[in-house]
């Protein structure tokens, strides 16, 4: 299982049945498993809403207006063992336009990847509205299926390989205050590398599974019953907070 056999390093950060504010900062390297780290990525969040409603129905507001939880998850990204507090809220709007606006930028060459990929679709369908004369053919896209099709799986390989890097930029970002610091690549490449690009992407796997489990759920009970979409809100800022916490000591773990 990869959860109770893979293993990384960390310091600055020691965890077993202390609260989550029980830090050493002086700690050597310690070998750390996988399954410890989604533990203390659990307690985290439930230390961040257990007894704080107020909290919590912020939290849920944010997941709408989400620039202000991007900035709680950038604040998350600073690597204070103790959840953030819901205040300072003109710093937490001004962090998640920052976080916005990088993963905009990240996300242009798949962008850009998808639409020449839907050009000549789009060329054939304007063609024939605009050529009254002749009947619509669907047999006339049949030529730009599989092409659509590659480019599709072009972009989606492409933002899997942009989502690895990109994890590490903004986290830089939101610990260095630099906008820049997103996109240093040399840092970042270097900072997987201390990680171990294994031992990186084993822990992105792991944490994206979940999340993606988690998220399938909730999808599936709010198309069953809208109503349900409250209960939802409620929830899906505690998976964000989760996977928050838990990148955050996979980033810990170059010693950074």
């Amino acid at each position: 299982m990869l959860l109770s056999n893979s293993k990384f390093y960390y310091s600055a950060f020691y965890f077993s049945t202390k609260p989550i504010n029980a830090v050493s900062s002086n700690l050597a390297m310690i070998t750390m498993d996988y399954a410890l780290a989604l533990t203390d990525a659990v307690r985290f969040t439930r230390d961040t809403v257990w007894g704080r409603c107020g909290r919590w129905i912020y939290l849920a507001i944010s997941t709408i207006i989400f620039p202000f939880m991007m900035g709680y998850t950038m604040e998350i990204f600073r690597g204070n063992p103790v959840p953030p507090e819901c205040n300072n809220w003109l710093r937490r709007f001004i962090d998640g336009i920052k976080y916005l606006i990088a993963s905009f930028i990240y996300a242009i060459p798949v962008i850009l990847v998808l639409i020449l990929s839907m050009i000549p679709i789009i060329m054939e369908f304007m063609n024939q509205i605009s050529n009254e004369s002749v009947d619509f053919s669907l047999s006339a896209f049949v030529p730009y299926i599989i092409p659509c099709i590659a480019g599709i799986i072009v972009a989606f390989i492409l933002a899997i390989i942009i989502a690895i890097i990109s994890i590490i930029g903004i986290i830089r970002m939101a610990r260095t205050n630099r906008f820049i610091e997103a996109f240093n690549f040399r840092a970042i490449l270097n900072t997987i590398r201390t990680i171990g690009w294994k031992v990186y992407i084993i822990g992105l796997v792991n944490v994206w599974l979940i999340s993606f489990i988690i998220g399938f759920l909730l999808d599936t009970l709010v198309a069953v019953d809208l109503t349900n979409f409250f209960v939802a809100l409620f929830i899906w800022p505690l998976i964000i907070i989760f996977e928050s916490r838990y990148l955050t000591l996979l980033y810990e773990s170059s010693g950074e």
